[in-house]
């Protein structure tokens, strides 16, 4: 089945990681507390800043798509992670859990054992 979860932005406007956690959360059968998050940057980054989450599954194209200084500065062709400085202060460091092959694409599977919600 499908369910929908509210969350509450906090007064920056902003989802943040826990928030987003507990509304979906609360609609989990118990026993039953694995969630996946499919976003882009800023999202990530929101769950990388909050250290919430435990793998990072990150597919490899063998096409290359690149990004000049007129792209990258308004944004156009992000980044896995936006809006979150990690390194050097806090750099998020994974190991690499599993790699899967399908033709020229690469699966790669990292765990960072980061949150206390896997």
């Amino acid at each position: 089945g499908v369910g929908v979860a509210a969350a509450t932005p906090g007064e920056d406007g902003k989802l943040s990681a826990a928030a987003i956690i507990g509304a979906v959360s609360a609609h989990l059968p118990a026993g039953r507390q694995r969630i996946l998050v499919e976003g882009g940057p800023q999202l990530m980054g929101t769950f990388f800043a909050a250290q919430a989450f435990d793998d990072l599954f990150l597919t490899l194209s063998p096409q290359i798509a690149g990004r000049d200084e007129a792209a990258g500065a308004v944004g156009w062709r992000p980044g896995l992670v936006e809006g979150t400085l990690l390194a050097p202060e806090r750099p998020a460091w994974g190991r690499l859990v599993s790699v899967r092959q399908s033709r020229s694409h690469l699966f790669l599977r990292y765990g960072f054992g980061l949150g206390e919600h896997g």
